[in-house]
């Protein structure tokens, strides 16, 4: 299978039959997608009896016309036409397929037989079938993108299984907007052949793969999803989100895929028992991913908070207790060090006040102090990133100096703000890399999604709530607790 899945994942040439020059249907958009992925146009044969060229390619007849045999090839033809082209592509000598044709199972009786029929004749034949009713794959190193969405991701480690096509494609599009960098994505579909363990298996020893999600509806094999996961987990960390947690849901999650939901403590406990990290939202999920990727791993529970303001302080108090996490004590070299920069007012406490100050050797100085304390085990910043810009603003404003400075010393100040607070990060990325312990920065307001992206740069982590901070870092936590009691590390 795994020998099979890299021709999936790594193909050197692609036939995608059912091409079309018809906007609206999947063989045209498809093929659309793959080429404005950079995938080599000589490298895509289109297949169609009924066209000689698509979309500026030279068209082929049939399957056996090919002028040679491709690693991989999509079929986006009717439901009834399916296996007799597995037929033909075997003849032929294709032997990897992405079914993206629908009206399999999902839909009835009808569906469910022809889907049959493709099972029997995929293990007849020996056939590597991905779907059906699925949305494609990506590949990002191998420039593809061949599925119903025009997504162009960041290169990255992470891989992903979706069961549901749409769901998966629409957060790889938000990745986009994230900065998040993306692998290899495949939508299951179906899983007449292939199931989402399969691929999780596969993306376990995937090198180019340091993270897996995976979006779920529904497992038939438990077992076999648990043995699979329990051994990956140990290796790299896989975080799942499983939808259907209702009746309601499951009913939808049949109607959908096909799949079984089953009930849903059964599936906590083998989230639990096999190490898969359990997303609570689509969006928690990506932040998730977010955090494996670029933080190191808590070695305790013992949290540090740095805040501009008491009131933020005491919030991020509230979601440290509530994530299960505790607040450090601030020990001896802490407390001298803020003793020394800060005004004799400030907390005197965890999380520490720095009551309005915004220089930036006094963050840098504290930060590091926090981070050196082996009575620490992770820290949370709390609105040092904003705060330059919305007091330089204010200063601006209450001299009446906005309105005369020109165009370049507005740039000029907003860029010397930007430095000030790559500054920052990119000591924070060095602490961690020093210390082996997490920083997370939060920002409520003041710079703007797309500046905290261009700031986050793929390699540090900023959340726009203390909430979510805490979460996260206790979720990362739990893994880390699983991969010890497991003898991982």
């Amino acid at each position: 299978m795994e020998k099979d899945l890299e021709k999936v994942f790594n193909p050197t040439s692609i036939a995608m039959i059912g091409a079309s020059n018809v906007p609206a249907k999947w063989g045209s958009f498809l093929l659309i997608n793959l080429m404005a992925g950079g995938f080599p146009r000589d490298k895509i044969y289109p297949v169609n009896p009924r066209e000689k060229e698509i979309h500026g390619l030279a068209a082929y007849p049939s399957v056996s016309a090919l002028p040679v045999t491709p690693d991989l090839a999509f079929i986006t033809t009717p439901a009834a036409t399916v296996p007799g082209i597995l037929v033909e592509c075997a003849d032929r000598g294709i032997m990897n397929l992405i079914v993206i044709s629908s009206n399999f199972s999902e839909v009835g009786e009808e569906g469910a037989r022809l889907e049959r029929e493709l099972v029997q004749t995929g293990h007849r034949l020996g056939l590597t079938i991905v779907g059906p009713n699925t949305m494609g794959i990506v590949s990002t190193r191998r420039k593809i993108f061949a599925v119903g969405a025009p997504v162009q991701l960041h290169p990255g480690d992470i891989s992903f299984v979706s069961q549901s096509g749409n769901v998966g494609a629409n957060m790889l599009g938000w990745t986009m907007n994230q900065g998040i960098g993306f692998g290899k994505f495949v939508g299951s579909g179906n899983e007449a052949l292939l199931h989402a363990e399969d691929y999780i298996a596969y993306f376990g020893e995937d090198d180019e793969t340091r993270i897996i999600l995976a979006y779920l509806e529904g497992v038939d094999d438990g077992r076999g999803f648990i043995d699979i996961v329990s051994r990956i987990s140990l290796r790299k960390p896989v975080i799942v989100l499983k939808s259907g947690r209702t009746d309601e849901g499951g009913k939808a999650a049949k109607s959908h895929t096909g799949s079984l939901a089953g009930s849903d403590h059964i599936y906590d406990a083998a989230f639990r028992q096999s190490g898969a990290i359990r997303a609570e939202t689509s969006q928690d999920m990506l932040d998730l991913a977010k955090a494996f990727e670029r933080l190191p791993l808590p070695p305790g529970d013992r949290l540090g908070i740095i805040t501009l303001g008491g009131g933020w302080g005491v919030l991020a108090t509230d979601a440290t207790a509530m994530a299960g996490l505790t607040l450090a004590r601030l020990d001896d070299n802490v407390m001298k060090v803020c003793d020394e920069l800060l005004p004799p007012f400030w907390s005197h406490s965890n999380p520490v006040d720095l009551v309005g100050n915004i220089y930036m050797d006094t963050y840098l100085s504290i930060l590091e102090a926090m981070a050196t304390s082996p009575e620490i085990d992770a820290m949370v910043v709390l609105g040092s990133l904003g705060t330059g810009t919305i007091i330089g603003l204010n200063v601006l404003v209450s001299q009446n100096l906005i309105m005369e400075m020109s165009e370049d010393a507005l740039k000029s100040f907003f860029t010397e703000l930007k430095g000030r607070n790559i500054r920052l990060l990119t000591r924070a990325k060095e602490l961690m890399r020093m210390y082996g312990k997490p920083i997370v920065f939060v920002e409520m307001q003041f710079i703007g999604e797309e500046s905290l992206r261009e700031l986050e740069a793929g390699e540090t982590v900023i959340f726009t709530a203390p909430e979510k901070a805490a979460v996260i870092l206790s979720r990362m936590l739990q893994y880390r607790l699983y991969l010890e009691r497991k003898g991982a590390i």
